[in-house]
């Protein structure tokens, strides 16, 4: 199973890009929106996990340039938020998110979040 993690913390990516691989899955990783659809247009992963305050595109606008293409939209796409945004959690759905998860998370609840998406045991 293919992971892309966008986000622009290098600390929070490789924490979880750890605990992905350590189940196998390929993981690959992009540090700002913009970087993150380069990667899912090229590498097509079977979930995203993506933050939503970052430079140059925030997770919100990925998520809308994501609806506008048919070779990315079906991606199932987990949004990360910091504690405080209330509205994120909403917006994200409302912008095809299929789950949200507050920050700071469990790893182990992230891979689990990861694993239900692609039905995975």
């Amino acid at each position: 199973m293919k992971v892309l993690v966008v986000d622009d913390s290098d600390v929070l990516r490789k924490i979880t890009v750890f605990n992905l691989k350590k189940l196998g899955m390929e993981v690959e990783e992009a540090v700002d929106g913009v970087d993150g659809l380069e990667k899912m247009r090229s590498w097509h992963p079977d979930v995203v996990i993506l933050d939503i305050m970052m430079p140059r595109m925030d997770g919100f606008t990925v998520l809308k340039e994501m609806k506008k293409d048919e070779t990315i939209k079906d991606i199932p796409v987990i949004v990360l938020t910091a504690k405080g945004g209330q509205d994120d959690e909403q917006i994200a759905l409302s912008l095809g998110a299929k789950k949200v998860m507050t920050k700071p998370f469990s790893p182990t609840q992230l891979v689990e979040e990861v694993k239900s998406l692609v039905n995975v045991r």
